[in-house]
């Protein structure tokens, strides 16, 4: 199995990215679900499982992948590059991105224009202050140590957890301890 994903990540590089990051996307809000909210099968909200494995395969995959590719234009010492890369990322690509998925997650859920700006501006500086405890090191390693055709999957990988925590934070955390209008 694992040589027929290689193969597949080399001959269908984006698609096989996308399916592999949706898949981990859902996986990250049912651990959220099952784990961290401790929600029964029936309390289960497989629609909001569906909107991660949407926003992770379609949106947040190519994004990702176009942006790996982008930043291995990044010339200098050899040591310093991935430094360089992991500053470009967290500080020019994490912020847009951030609040992107954000916003459009709020948008999956049925919500307006207006109250997805307004849930956009109440989580967004918390869920970015938390991403950059969490993304540099990774990318760090990502930069210095994997080829690039498998970035955008080790992201995935640790974004496992880091979709545990969005799933969280912008789904669960709102609604225990804001007072949200409906």
């Amino acid at each position: 199995m694992w040589k027929r994903f290689l193969r597949l990540l080399e001959s269908r590089p984006l698609l096989t990215q996308c399916v592999t990051s949706g898949i981990i996307g859902g996986m990250g809000d049912a651990i959220s679900q099952t784990v961290v909210e401790r929600r029964t099968w029936k309390e289960y909200d497989v629609s909001r499982t569906n909107r991660f494995v949407l926003i992770t395969g379609i949106y947040i995959a190519p994004c990702l992948a176009a942006w790996f590719r982008l930043l291995e234009r990044v010339r200098g010492a050899t040591k310093i590059i991935p430094l360089k890369k992991v500053a470009l990322d967290q500080l020019l690509f994490a912020p847009p991105f951030s609040a992107t998925i954000i916003y459009n997650l709020r948008l999956l859920e049925g919500q307006s224009l207006k109250r997805s700006w307004e849930s956009l501006k109440r989580d967004f500086i918390g869920i970015y202050a938390c991403s950059l405890a969490f993304w540099p090191g990774i990318q760090l390693f990502n930069f210095y140590f994997v080829p690039l055709h498998f970035r955008v999957i080790l992201v995935q990988i640790a974004a496992l957890l880091w979709n545990t925590f969005l799933s969280y934070r912008t789904q669960a955390y709102p609604k225990r301890h804001l007072k949200l209008e409906d």
